[in-house]
C-alpha cells in the first residue's frame, strides 16, 4: 500500500473516471466528494456505470482527515489539515491557494502521464508529491512554463482540429486519417472518453474559444460518459457515427462565413500532424527535453516519435508546408519562431 494512501478526489465530477481507475489500480482508497446531493447522486449512477467493478462511493461530506486532497484551485481551502493538496487547473492556479507551502499542482484527469508544478510548496510538501506521483507508475515530469505543456498541446490541437473541421473534414474522417497516420486513436474519439467539458474549462478560463466544440458542450455533447459527443454510444458501447455532427459543422461554418476547401481526411491529418509539431516547438523554448516532447505528444495526443518524424521531413520541408496551409488559418499554421529547435 503507499504510504499516502488515503486519497480525496472534491467536485471533479465524471470527468475524475480514468483518474479514479488508476488510483485504486496502484492500492490507494479513493473518496468522492461532490458537495451537492444531486450531483452526488448523478456522478455516482456514472461512475457506477464506467467502474462497475470498483467498490465506489460518492459522499457529499469531506471527511475529517485524508492525506491527499485533488481539487480545483477554488476548492483547496476544504482540503482537511495536514493534508498534501493537488490542485488541477495548473501551474498558474497555485498563486491563488490559501496554503501554498502544502500545494502543488499536477496534471492528473489524464494519468498515462503526470506532470507536476511546485509554486512555493515546502520541501516535505514537494516529497510527498514526488511520491504520490511514483506511486502511479507513470512517467513524470516537472512543468516549467505557466500552463500545463500536455493541456497546451491538447488545446493546440483542437484549434486545429476545429478549423479543419470547418473547412469541410468530418470528425469521423480525420479521425480515421489520424489511425492511418499511426495516433493510438482519434483525436475526437479521445476527446469524447476524456470529456470536452475538460478543455471547455480551460478555454474560458484563457478567455478563448472554438466554434464547434464550444457549441457541443452548450448543447450538452460533453462525451462517451453521457452518451453523446463527437460520436454517440448506444447502451454504452462503442463509438457510432452521428449524421448530427455534420449538420452542426457545416451550420457553424456558414454562420462564421468560412468556406469549404478541397482537402481529403488524409491531407487533413498531414495538416494536423504538421501544426501539432509547430506548437510543440514552442515548449522546447520553456525548458522542455525532446524526450519529454515525445512523451508529451505520445500520451497527451497519441501521436509516437513525433521529433522523429519531423526530423525526417526536415526544417525547409516542414516550414514550407505550414506555409502552404495558412490558406486554412493564417495563424494556426503560421511557423512557430522556435521550429528550428525540433531539427
Amino acid at each position: 500500500m503507499p504510504a499516502h494512501r488515503h486519497v480525496v478526489l472534491y467536485d471533479l465530477g465524471m470527468a475524475s473516471a480514468d483518474l479514479i481507475q488508476a488510483l485504486c489500480k496502484s492500492g490507494f482508497s479513493v473518496c468522492v466528494i461532490e458537495p451537492d446531493p444531486d450531483d452526488a447522486a448523478r456522478v455516482g449512477a456514472v461512475l457506477g456505470r464506467l467502474l462497475p467493478d470498483l467498490d465506489l462511493r460518492v459522499d457529499s461530506d469531506v471527511p475529517g482527515q485524508c492525506d491527499v486532497f485533488i481539487c480545483g484551485t477554488n476548492d483547496a481551502g476544504q482540503a482537511p489539515g495536514r493534508a498534501l493538496v493537488i490542485v488541477l487547473n495548473g501551474p498558474q492556479a497555485l498563486c491563488g491557494v490559501p496554503e501554498p507551502t502544502r500545494t502543488v499542482a499536477m496534471d492528473l484527469l489524464d494519468p498515462r502521464l503526470v506532470e507536476i508544478s511546485f509554486g512555493r510548496a515546502s520541501a516535505d510538501a514537494r516529497s510527498r508529491a514526488v511520491e504520490f506521483a511514483k506511486t502511479l507508475n507513470v512517467p513524470f515530469m516537472q512543468s516549467r512554463g505557466a500552463a500545463f505543456s500536455g493541456a497546451a498541446l491538447q488545446d493546440a490541437a483542437l484549434a486545429l482540429v476545429d478549423r479543419l473541421l470547418l473547412v469541410g473534414v468530418t470528425p469521423w474522417e480525420l479521425d480515421e486519417a489520424l489511425e492511418n497516420a499511426s495516433f493510438t486513436e482519434g483525436l475526437l474519439k479521445a476527446q469524447d472518453h476524456i470529456g470536452l467539458d475538460v478543455a471547455f474549462a480551460r478555454r474560458r478560463a484563457a478567455g478563448t474559444d472554438l466554434l464547434v466544440a464550444d457549441r457541443m458542450v452548450r448543447e450538452g455533447r460533453l462525451g462517451r460518459s453521457i452518451g453523446v459527443g463527437w460520436y454517440r454510444y448506444p447502451g454504452g458501447g462503442g463509438a457510432v457515427i452521428d449524421p448530427l455532427m455534420e449538420d452542426m459543422i457545416v451550420e457553424e461554418a456558414r454562420f462564421a462565413r468560412i468556406d469549404p476547401m478541397p482537402l481529403s481526411a488524409s491531407d487533413a491529418a498531414d495538416a494536423l500532424i504538421v501544426g501539432v509539431m509547430n506548437a510543440a516547438s514552442d515548449l522546447l523554448q520553456n525548458g522542455v527535453t525532446q524526450q519529454e516532447l515525445d512523451q508529451l505528444v505520445f500520451y497527451k495526443l497519441g501521436l509516437p516519435e513525433m521529433t522523429q518524424r519531423a526530423q525526417a521531413a526536415g526544417h525547409a520541408a516542414v516550414t514550407q508546408q505550414l506555409r502552404s496551409l495558412q490558406a486554412i488559418h493564417p495563424e494556426l499554421w503560421a511557423p512557430s519562431p522556435a521550429l528550428s529547435l525540433l531539427f
